[in-house]
């Protein structure tokens, strides 16, 4: 006997009209409830931009509201560790600079694991193979520097070495930024570079600050070059596109910083929450974090900026994100015997 041949009675009929209404998909009725409510997002993604994000997710996705709460990675992961430590997370989804963050947390037992369809398009190497965490933005090392008084197109790290550009070279530090704590710890490990690197270049005077910062005073002039993300640099220039500024890929290579996104276990709205992370993750969210911020994709199927080379096709430098996540303390630690504290 089929479904619509059984006679319901009113009371039988009214409870499958409830249900129809709490369930996400129920055989028989008509259309999609859709997960409404709020979440809260902890986040290191630039101010502008992701607010910019949120109302394009709102706008997508009506009933659902984004709280967000942004600082530089290092103040996010000390909220949350504090949180871990009081037994109450405030955050339902986190998202910041890179993927040592997502292994800690992955390792504490308080994310979700949950892989979204979302998922299949993106590379292996910018995911977490259980499910925990995936980068929702993709951040990559480059040698920014002013067209105007850089006269010699830098080929790579090692022109930061050059003394004529003693004292007006820059990058961030590790003690704030995730992006280069990833940085420094990746080439630490790499023949090529390791602690001899960073000796010579902080022989060269750098001028510590964040990575925007960075981006900004090479534009204005200030410095000559420096170590910055390359989205900000296409940012900058979407904003004022006669600046004079450029950028390089290494020829040794990039360093490649996944920024994770994950939804912590206990969320009290776990449906909204992966609805976010879907969105980020699906060839519109990508589509829009490219056109807003001009970040590479993450997704194989959404084009990179214009005149950008895809991922596939850029030389990396592979980074050890356990080995990094391990050395944290001592990577930090020897980034201020070198460098000396951060300039605030």
């Amino acid at each position: 006997m089929r479904l619509n041949q059984v006679p319901f009675s009113a009371k039988a009929l009214a409870s499958i009209a409830i249900m129809c209404l709490i369930m996400t998909v129920v055989p028989g009725c008509q259309g999609e409830v859709k997960p409404t409510g709020t979440i809260t997002l902890y986040t290191s993604v630039p101010t502008a931009i992701i607010e910019e994000l949120k109302e394009e997710f709102e706008a997508e996705h009506p009933g659902v509201h984004l709280e967000i709460y942004r600082k530089g990675t290092s103040a996010v992961v000390e909220k949350i560790n504090e949180e871990i430590a009081a037994g109450q997370i405030q955050a339902d989804v986190i998202w910041v600079a890179d993927f040592t963050v997502g292994e800690d947390l992955k390792e504490k037992g308080v994310l979700l694991s949950y892989t979204p369809p979302e998922s299949t398009e993106i590379p292996d190497i910018l995911k977490d193979e259980t499910g925990y965490y995936f980068a929702g933005r993709l951040l990559i090392m480059v040698v920014a520097y002013n067209t105007d008084t850089v006269t010699t197109k830098p080929t790579g790290y090692e022109d930061l070495l050059d003394k004529r550009h003693h004292g007006r070279i820059g990058h961030a530090t590790p003690e704030a930024s995730g992006s280069i704590l990833y940085f420094m710890g990746t080439l630490l490990q790499t023949v090529d570079f390791g602690e001899e690197f960073f000796t010579a270049l902080a022989d060269n005077s750098p001028q510590i600050q964040t990575n925007p910062q960075t981006t900004q005073r090479i534009a204005d002039g200030e410095l000559d070059m420096g170590i910055t993300i390359d989205n900000t640099v296409r940012k900058l220039l979407k904003d004022n596109p006669d600046a004079p500024i450029d950028y390089v890929y290494p020829e040794a290579g990039v360093v490649m910083v996944p920024s994770p996104i994950a939804i912590f276990k206990d969320s009290q709205n776990i449906e909204v929450a992966k609805v976010f992370v879907r969105y980020i993750l699906s060839r519109t969210g990508q589509t829009v974090l490219r056109d807003l911020g001009g970040y590479v994709p993450v997704r194989l199927d959404v084009s990179p900026p214009e005149r950008i080379t895809s991922i596939t096709q850029l030389r990396v430098i592979p980074s050890d994100r356990r080995w990094i996540k391990e050395h944290k303390d001592e990577i930090v630690s020897k980034f201020i015997d070198i460098f000396g504290r951060r300039q605030d």
